[in-house]
């Protein structure tokens, strides 16, 4: 017999709708909340492989994501001067061959339509909606909700990301929580007027790197990763003013992807930093994702690895028949270390995508020249996490 099985998630992002469509799938009834009015934001492309690969697999979803991949054929990776000669190339072909074909780049925001569409007709979905109060009795959690509904459920997860409301309510406030990796990283989506010709093109300024790709109807997807102390930059306006400020002057056509940007309707901005929990859960309320396991906006694994902690909860309370008190402790218990392990990587790996000068910059390009080649590529694989959580 399930107990538990009300449970309310909040954030309808690729971890809150995989951990939806788990516990659904797994007899529980679960309602999801969003704060955003819709899905629509396109975000930016992620490489899409090891356990997200494979639990996309076990939801069926794998040909449907093949298929909006395909909508951006990116065939090579170039790293270019301030000239636009290629400086350093990486072949997708043969990285997916490293990956045992089991890779393949997407938008984030063509993740979650998939992972949207795969519960939509059977998962309660209410957007515009935020929590405003918790409280966590003996038998249920009390939720107050921003429309002004009230409502009890057995179980609260928050799937909100790194700026989570659930943390904030039941855990305290983000500060205590985030660790800063001196980044900052912006993304948009303007008009096309670069010729990318297959390729995913960047370029390494010192404390900077810009990347672009075509993604159809005559769009350009810019990218900008930089060093910075710590920024007060909250309203998009002043994110956008600031950004302005530190790619003022600089080469390529990062002028032109700037002025596109600042003019962009799709903007995002955040700083690239780690959450960092004891415990992932309190009494009836637990986190998944970037909540609780945020590896880096840099890391290139946030997706994967949301997708695996949303499975593995829901595999955990499915074994526990509901009971949390034994589920929330086995999922940190399968997930924590390998996440420690994740974050303590990606904030070295993370510093090689933002060199600091010539000579790193010239490091980088050798890194990705030669990243491919036998003998390098296993260790590469390692250092991107290609070893999969699921079993």
């Amino acid at each position: 017999m399930i107990h538990n099985k009300n449970i309310l998630i909040s954030g309808a992002g690729i971890s809150g709708l995989t951990l939806a469509y788990w516990v659904q799938h797994y007899g529980f009834t679960p309602t999801v909340i969003e704060k955003r009015p819709n899905l629509t934001d396109q975000g930016y492309m992620i490489d899409f492989y090891a356990s997200g690969y494979d639990v996309a697999e076990k939801m069926g979803i794998i040909k449907e994501l093949e298929i909006r991949s395909e909508q951006y054929p990116i065939s090579k990776v170039a790293f270019v001067d301030q000239s636009g000669r290629p400086r350093a190339t990486l072949d997708v072909g043969k990285f997916r061959e490293v990956l045992h074909h089991r890779y393949f780049p997407i938008m984030r925001g063509d993740l979650e339509a998939v992972l949207y569409g795969s519960i939509n007709d059977k998962v309660s979905i209410r957007f515009g909606t935020d929590i405003c109060k918790l409280e966590i009795g003996s038998g249920a959690v009390d939720v107050e909700f921003s429309d002004g509904r009230r409502e009890s459920f057995d179980l609260v997860i928050g799937a909100g990301g790194i700026h989570s409301n659930v943390r904030r309510l039941v855990w305290g406030d983000e500060s205590q929580f985030s660790r800063y990796l001196g980044f900052y990283v912006a993304c948009s989506v303007i008009d096309n007027f670069f010729d990318t010709d297959r390729k995913f093109v960047g370029h390494f300024e010192p404390n900077l790197q810009t990347s672009i790709y075509s993604i159809g109807h005559n769009k350009l997807a810019t990218f900008f990763a930089f060093r910075s102390d710590k920024l007060n930059a909250h309203t998009r306006a002043e994110q956008k003013e600031l950004l302005a400020k530190k790619l003022d002057g600089l080469g390529w056509v990062i002028p032109r992807l700037l002025e596109g940007t600042i003019r962009a309707d799709d903007f995002f901005f955040d700083s690239a930093s780690q959450i960092h929990l004891d415990n992932w859960y309190q009494d009836r309320v637990a986190l998944v994702g970037d909540a609780c396991q945020c590896l880096t906006l840099l890391a290139g694994q946030g997706a994967s690895m949301g997708m695996a902690g949303a499975y593995l909860l829901a595999d955990e309370l499915y074994k526990a028949d509901g009971d949390y008190k034994v589920a929330f402790p086995a999922y940190q218990e399968r997930l924590k270390p390998e996440i420690d392990r994740k974050q303590k990587e990606a904030r070295g790996l993370a510093g090689s995508f933002v060199p600091r000068n010539n000579l790193e910059i010239a490091m980088a390009h050798l890194l990705f020249n030669t990243a491919l080649l036998p003998g390098f590529s296993s260790l590469f694989a390692r250092q991107i996490g290609a070893k999969t959580l699921i079993k």
